[in-house]
Parts: C-alpha cells; structure tokens; sequence
C-alpha cells in the first residue's frame, strides 16, 4: 500500500514512541543494519569491494551494524570523526575505486550548513563518479526542506528508512537522491503518523486491473472526465487521454478547446471528444476529472477557471488538477 511522506518531526515522534514500547535503539540499528545490507548484497555481487562510511551519529551506527552481514564482500569501513583527518585518508580508500560507497555521514538530523572539512570529504566522493547507496538520506541534504547544506553526496539510490521524508522529494534533492527506496520494516513500531502526501510503490499495481464482472458494462467501470489541451500544446490532451486509457475505465470523456478539436479527435479512437464550448462547461455523470494538461493558452473560457475552483472546494469527485489550472484554485 502506499507509504506516508512525513517530516523528520514527525519521525522522531515515531522512534519516541517505539523507544516507550520497550524496545531499544540499539535494538533498531541492529534491523537496519540487515535491512542496509541486505540491499547492499543486491546491489553487489561476490568480492566486490564495498566503502562504508559512518559518521559520528545514529545514520553512521546504522552503517557499522551492517558490517558483519556482507558475506563475500571486500569491505572497508572508514568512520568519520574527524572530517579534516579523513579528507587526508580518503582517496586512498577510494583507489581503486570499490564498487559500491555506502553512505551514512549524516541523517535526518542536519539542520545547519557544513563546514569546509565535510564539505571537501563529500566532494571527494562526488568527484570518483562511484556507485552510492545513501543510507535514509544523502549526507547534506536536509530531509525536511530539501534544501542542500553547503554540499550533498550524489547518491546513485537513497534506502530511506521507516517512511520517505519530506525533504527528499523536493525539487532541491533531486539530483543527491536519485532512486528512492523505502526500507518501511525497520523494528518500529506501527506508524500512527499520517500525512496528505503519500509515496505509492510498485507492488501497490499488482493484480491491475482488479478482476471484472462477467456482467459489467462500460458504465460498470467508471467515467472518466479530462479537459486538456489548447492552442499549441493539443499534444497534452491526446497524451493525457492516451495515458487514461491504459487504466481501463469504462468511459474517458475528453472536452477540448474547439480551435484544437479536430487533431484531438483524430488522434484517439476510444475516447469521446467534445470541443470546449463557453458557457457549456459541464461535468456531469463523471466519477473522475483530470484537468490541466496544455491549458497553457490565454484565449480559455473564463467559465472554465471558475467550474474548476468550485469543483476543487465542492465536488466529491475525485480530480487530478494539473499545470496551468493549478493557479485556478482558490488559495
């Protein structure tokens, strides 16, 4: 099922309440250890070569737990201490170069900006072009904002641990995180955090389509509604109704500005096209909406931004609102 995107308030609250349950940190940091490695492994084959970075908190213990579960690895662990040391002593462990870096400098709990020492450690890891695996988040990125603290490894895939935070899915932690994993059973205990964001996972498109009735019609399966497309930008619609389609609803209705609605049109078989007429702006019978793929134009009806806020505060249909009708929403 899809996983909760919470902030590191949030997570402390969780491991607060895990550590009132009884169970220990030390406890914990012993899961993550085999929960690290254990895709560590994945990621590496046989005498493979494998740097463990651990920095002086609970992200570095978390790294060193996982030390003893690397069979058949070649493993190093360098713990860092002392940033200015360890810049001296790092490129001798990174030639040659190993086959995977496991990073774990830094965790949730950086809030301030590196000094120069880190700065210059992480930008020697940065500079070898290796294969990082970033343990819960790439050191230097704060996992509530996003935002990077002087300097961020540049991590090939980030493990998060418990639930994906906040900060790495911002704009901002993009290119430091690079594929986002979650490790949700780490010895916690149950999540009560919630949040309005959540992180859906491949697993949760299993059995897609859920099985039909033998006596289902194409009302049975829901009807879709999208307004898309303008003047320059009529690719969108055809995209976005194209793209609706592959999810089988039983019926996609399409509204498109009238100057684009023949090469809409023609462009899609299955899919009922109206042209989007002033004053006819209508979403009725429709168990879904998705609207604002290439409504880029500044000739649209009027009408039509004041149907998608009232929809957006009154309507009980489900709506994807996208690009330009985002700024039509009330504030």
């Amino acid at each position: 099922m899809p996983l909760p995107v919470i902030t590191v308030e949030q997570m402390r609250r969780w491991e607060a309440a895990t550590w009132e349950s009884g169970k220990t940190e030390k406890e914990v940091i012993a899961q993550v250890g085999k929960v690290v490695a254990n895709r560590v492994m994945e990621l590496t084959r046989p005498g493979d070569a494998v740097l463990l970075l651990a920095g002086k908190g609970h992200n570095g213990d978390d790294v060193r737990a996982m030390a003893g579960y690397l069979p058949e690895r070649e493993v190093s662990l360098l713990s860092v201490t002392d940033p200015a040391k360890t810049r001296q002593k790092l490129p001798l462990d990174l030639d040659p170069a190993p086959a995977l870096v496991v990073d774990g400098l830094f965790g949730i709990g950086l809030n301030r900006p590196l000094d120069a020492d880190w700065m210059q450690v992480i930008a020697q890891v940065n500079a070898k072009r290796l294969l990082v695996l970033s343990v819960d988040v790439p050191s230097g990125v704060d996992a509530t904002t996003g935002e990077v603290q002087g300097a961020a490894i540049r991590a090939k895939e980030t493990l998060t641990l418990g639930a994906a935070k906040l900060g790495l899915l911002r704009p901002s932690a993009s290119e430091f995180v690079g594929r986002l994993r979650v490790a949700p059973d780490i010895g916690l205990v149950p999540c009560r955090e919630t949040s309005d964001l959540l992180l859906g996972q491949a697993q949760d498109f299993n059995r897609f389509p859920p099985a039909r009735p033998l006596d289902g019609h194409k009302g049975t399966f829901g009807h879709l509604g999208i307004v898309a497309g303008s003047m320059g930008y009529h690719g969108a619609a055809v995209l976005a109704a194209r793209g609706a389609s592959r999810a089988q609803p039983g019926l996609i209705t399409l509204m498109t500005p009238l100057m684009v609605f023949s090469p809409v049109a023609s462009q899609l078989q299955s899919v009922m096209v109206r042209p989007l007429v002033p004053g006819e702006i209508t979403f009725k019978s429709i168990t879904g909406l998705l609207i604002g793929p290439g409504l880029a134009a500044d000739d649209l009806p009027a009408d039509l931004k004041e149907t998608t806020g009232e929809m957006w505060v009154e309507s009980s249909v489900p709506m994807v609102v996208d690009a330009s009708a985002l700024d039509w929403l009330p504030s």
